[in-house]
């Protein structure tokens, strides 16, 4: 959603602008806007971070361990799913697990 926190190890370091659906590939496609100052590795991953069952969720940026850094526009590709709780816990309940 417009106006979710963008955080880094926890901390905000931005929000997001806007998030349309790519018609071409069925992917949602999100702008985020990063504090200037702020730099991060081109091997960074990012993903959506839930705060709890009964939380928000937020963008998590998970950076990588290259030298180089993101310029201003770039795209971040490496992208990961949400991790559902909720199926989780049902997982866990059902012992689907062992």
């Amino acid at each position: 959603n417009v106006g979710t926190d963008v955080r880094l190890a926890g901390v905000k370091i931005g929000s997001v602008n806007s998030v349309i659906l790519n018609t071409q590939t069925f992917r949602a496609e999100t702008v985020i806007h990063v504090k200037g100052g702020i730099e991060i590795p081109d091997d960074s991953a990012i993903t959506i971070a839930s705060e709890g069952l009964l939380g928000g969720n937020f963008v998590e940026i998970v950076p990588g361990g290259s030298p180089f850094m993101f310029d201003p526009d770039s795209e971040i590709e490496d992208t990961q799913s949400a991790v559902s709780l909720i199926s989780l816990l049902l997982k866990f309940v059902s012992g689907s697990g062992e």
